[in-house]
């Protein structure tokens, strides 16, 4: 392939460019999120004590990455945090005290973290236009590329302290490196597919499914060799070495704590891999076990780290709850085989959607912008498979879980330039304004973009219609609440009901939580005045309002649980605000308190009580 035309590597400048403008101004504009709230402190933790235990759910790579200039900042970390037990979620633990600690720059200090992700999204957006020019030509890179600079799933993880948009940048890269391999293999080929296949698994550890992926890439794309028995021999040993290196990777990411390990002596959580029953939804203090022990698998020792194989042992513990799950309005106990199309069809621009279906389409039928049947298979095998194993994970929905896909899909898109290049002007103007159409509904939601839905879905401002928690409001808006109470001193003594792991006081704002109203089929010993609602100004998380469960910061510097339910009371009340997305402001009158009270049975309050 000959390299793009000059015009189209300067677009593609153009575009990383203004990928990276969007994302530094969302950096700023976008609170801490609650992921990030773990995140940043165990990043932290890793480098300080040479030890993974504060967060062993995903490897350390990304986070280690991207505290790398908070370390050099000399952030306050002299806190003590809980024991070490099996199963236990320290970085949530961590989270409240190390903003507590570095309250006067804690956001600045989390901002210099979010800095990794604006580099991890560039070379994401380098990889799908490389890839797809190596395919099709330089206009169809600049096409897949523009597609992942404006995407608004990409915007919206790019620019956080989480380890979704650092694996999907990690996979792509590595897989993009073993079609190059196959394509020509050779020795040194092999030994970057293997640098980073390794490298990959320390982000995250879905990216296990390439193990699965690449042979079965590697059948179907295999071509005949030239010499068959020398070829198939020298296949063969680099086969050997890529999986043997990614493993060193893995192991060498961890500084080899715990490799070797006799698989008998780990305290698992997990149903599968302790043996013992428990309870759904119980996420602490597991009682552990380890149905390894005592057989000759117990002798056995572990080919990879401690704390990966125990992060693993309680990401599988937290898939086999029944959590309640939020989609379409409704709460559910687990969550649905069909959660992630329902998303896909929500929260992906209508105009990327044409475009996407279009280039399968044209794959389907062979047509002359295809790349060839084993190029194509190259691109929707890896897409198709993380999309059928996370619907297959039903104890767990989250949409950031199938960012993985995106970026093969879009390259494969990128074909659709054919009709730009062959002057095809009728079908090039309409794909153009498809583009330009994806591009548009995705810069009127910003810098919402953690919070984006399509206009089928009724916008963002509809999007508590559909789906909750990090699909939508994930803490975010914090920033956007403190600006409306600057302007607004009147809201004053201030309930809220915050959806994160970090105190609104860091911020300076002042509130006291609101009264619970009743939940249903909860033994409740409040007394009816103490049940909300009450008149006042309040400010809810759109997660409380539609029912979520989570536990909230009081005010007074404790947390307490806030049950399913437990504030839906506010659907029946019209905000008088909000603050970005996901933060609605309320002001309730007493005749309006006692109206929604007596519909809810409960007596009417007499006087004002402060919130």
């Amino acid at each position: 392939m000959l390299p793009p035309p000059r015009h189209c590597r300067a677009l593609a400048a153009a575009l990383l460019l203004a990928h990276a403008a969007l994302l530094l101004c969302s950096i700023r504009h976008n609170f801490v999120t609650i992921d990030e709230a773990g995140h940043v402190p165990a990043g932290l933790s890793h480098w300080q004590t040479g030890g993974f235990a504060l967060y062993r759910v995903n490897p350390p790579l990304p986070r280690m990455l991207a505290t790398l200039p908070v370390l050099l900042a000399r952030p306050d970390t002299a806190y003590d945090l809980p024991d070490d037990l099996p199963g236990r979620r320290l970085e949530w633990e961590a989270g409240p005290p190390f903003a507590d600690a570095n309250a006067e720059r804690y956001f600045d200090l989390v901002c210099l973290a979010r800095l990794a992700g604006v580099a991890w999204s560039l070379l994401g957006g380098w990889i799908v236009y490389r890839w797809a020019t190596e395919l099709y030509g330089g206009w169809a890179g600049c096409l897949s590329l523009a597609l992942w600079c404006f995407s608004p799933t990409v915007l919206a993880h790019a620019q956080l302290v989480t380890p979704d948009l650092p694996a999907t940048v990690a996979g792509l890269t590595a897989t993009y490196v073993f079609w190059r391999y196959l394509r020509g293999p050779s020795w040194p080929l092999a030994w970057f597919a293997g640098l980073l296949l390794g490298l990959a698994q320390l982000t995250k550890c879905t990216l296990l499914l390439l193990y699965g992926i690449w042979p079965l890439l590697a059948l179907l794309s295999w071509r005949a060799p030239d010499r068959p028995t020398r070829s198939r021999q020298a296949r063969l040993g680099q086969a050997a070495l890529i999986v043997a290196l990614s493993v060193v990777v893995l192991n060498l990411g961890y500084g080899l704590q715990g490799t070797g390990t006799p698989l008998g002596d780990f305290q698992f959580v997990s149903r599968l891999s302790s043996g013992k029953p428990r309870e759904a939804r119980q996420i602490a203090n597991d009682e552990p076990g380890n149905r390894f022990r005592g057989g000759w698998a117990g002798r056995f020792p572990a080919p990879v780290p401690a704390d990966y194989l125990l992060g693993i042992d309680v990401q599988r513990r937290d898939f086999e709850g029944d959590w309640p799950f939020y989609l379409r309005g409704q709460w559910r106990e687990g969550g649905s085989w069909y959660f992630y199309l329902y998303a896909l069809a929500v929260k992906v621009p209508l105009g990327a959607w044409a475009l996407v279906l279009f280039g399968a389409a044209l794959a389907l039928l062979g047509h002359p912008a295809s790349a060839g049947w084993r190029e194509e298979i190259f691109l929707w095998v890896p897409p198709l498979a993380i999309l059928t194993f996370v619907s297959s994970q039903t104890g767990l929905n989250y949409f950031r879980y199938a960012l993985p896909l995106f970026p093969f899909v879009l390259v494969s898109t990128g074909k659709l330039a054919f009709f730009f290049r062959t002057g095809r002007w009728r079908m090039a103007t309409l794909l153009a304004l498809l583009l330009a159409g994806s591009a548009g509904s995705t810069l009127r939601a910003f810098p919402h973009t953690l919070a984006y839905f399509n206009e089928l879905a009724g916008g963002p401002s509809n999007g508590h219609a559909h789906l909750v928690d990090s699909n939508l409001d994930w803490g975010q808006d914090l920033l956007a609440l403190k600006s409306w109470l600057d302007e607004h001193p009147e809201a004053r003594p201030l309930g809220l009901a915050y959806f994160n792991h970090v105190d609104p006081r860091v911020l300076g704002i002042s509130f006291s939580l609101p009264p619970l109203g009743p939940v249903r089929g909860a033994v409740d010993d409040r007394t009816q005045e103490q049940l909300g609602p009450h008149p006042g100004y309040y400010a809810v998380s759109v997660h409380f309002v539609q029912r979520g469960a989570f536990t909230a910061p009081d005010g007074k510097g404790d947390w307490r649980v806030v049950p399913l339910g437990g504030y839906d009371y506010f659907q029946a009340f019209t905000p008088v605000a909000r603050a970005g997305l996901t933060l609605w402001v309320y002001r309730i009158t007493l005749e309006e308190a006692n109206a929604v009270r007596m519909r809810m049975g409960l007596a009417p309050l007499l006087q004002t009580r402060k919130p």
